[in-house]
């Protein structure tokens, strides 16, 4: 029987889609925008999808749940936040409702389960409040019964050329954290690998013909700081490698932070490109609105780094026994 997952702020399914490939099951989606939930519709139709994570209680959740997924809204604890209120703002205080889940399923449903919880953030979990949050996220984790621990990953290890971190928690139901360690350890590839594709071989975008290319691709590295008429400017730099997208810098020119050379033209980059740099299919998101489109998708979980996560629990889940039997 495949592994069974629930996964909360689900967005557009980065760690759905890994889910699946890894042969394992998604039984239960949490999203709360509109527009995501359609992507999700569209592509996880057996799932039982629910909305406001404050509404969703555990008997609202599939039975055998062996794992839970949840990248917490990170508006108050990434780098770019302005007030860096942390897990005490009101978004990314949702952490708390993902685990009050986590222990009403324990508590009401079984209470050998989830097995195993992932936790998504920017790196900028990490200096939340003086770096005390990603303490509170661990212990929390402890008091719930896991063993657990973090690894940052970078979307360039992971067959994407763009300048990606999160920090990944991975917990596991018990007190040996032996689990742990060979899910977040140094394994297979992605592990060390640097930058499978590069944006400036023409991997990445959608090309005219057979043999053309990109000429150049053009980052975003600084943005003015003052008004043209005062002296401001922005810096560009073309290393191969693409900014960290955000759900906000889809829309006009001046908001995107990419410029692409090609058949002596210059262009912004094409959301199926955006969908390539996050490993989704290509039109993974058409249907819904352009906007919306550039904002689920900035949002979203990268799929190889979650892939590269999520074989490690599989292998690792089935080989539990074998490993209880070793120590």
């Amino acid at each position: 029987m495949s592994m069974r997952w629930v996964s909360a702020f689900a967005g557009i399914g980065g760690f759905d889609v890994a889910i699946e490939a890894e042969g394992m099951e998604v039984t239960d989606q949490i999203e709360i925008n509109a527009h995501c939930q359609l992507i999700l519709r569209k592509h996880f139709p057996k799932a039982h999808l629910m909305g406001d994570i404050t509404d969703v209680r555990a008997h609202d959740l599939s039975n055998d749940v062996d794992g839970a997924v949840g990248g917490f809204p990170c508006q108050d604890t990434s780098i770019a936040a302005p007030h860096r209120a942390g897990l005490a703002g009101k978004r990314s205080g949702h952490f708390y409702q993902f685990t009050r889940l986590l222990d009403e399923y324990a508590r009401c449903i079984d209470i050998t389960r989830p097995r195993w919880v992932v936790i998504e953030n920017p790196v900028g979990l990490l200096r939340s409040n003086d770096g005390r949050d990603m303490l509170t996220v661990v212990r929390t984790l402890a008091e719930l019964g896991y063993v657990g621990s973090a690894r940052v990953l970078d979307a360039r290890d992971h067959g994407s050329p763009q300048r990606r971190q999160r920090v990944i928690v991975v917990g596991h139901r018990g007190t040996d954290p032996t689990p742990v360690e060979l899910v977040l350890g140094d394994r297979g590839p992605g592990a060390h690998a640097r930058g499978a594709r590069r944006l400036s071989g023409g991997t990445i975008g959608p090309v005219p013909s057979p043999t053309a290319a990109y000429d150049g691709v053009w980052r975003k590295s600084a943005r003015a700081r003052a008004a043209l008429s005062k002296g401001g400017y922005e810096t560009w730099v073309s290393d191969g490698d693409a900014n960290t997208l955000t759900g906000f810098d889809y829309g006009g020119p001046k908001r995107q932070t990419h410029l692409i050379a090609q058949d002596g033209r210059l262009r912004t980059a094409t959301l199926r490109e955006w969908e390539r740099l996050q490993g989704f299919p290509d039109d993974w998101t058409v249907g819904i609105p352009e906007s919306a489109r550039g904002t689920g998708i900035g949002n979203a979980m990268h799929v190889g780094m979650a892939r590269w996560v999520m074989s490690g629990i599989r292998e690792t889940h089935h080989a539990l026994p074998l490993i209880g039997a070793t120590r």
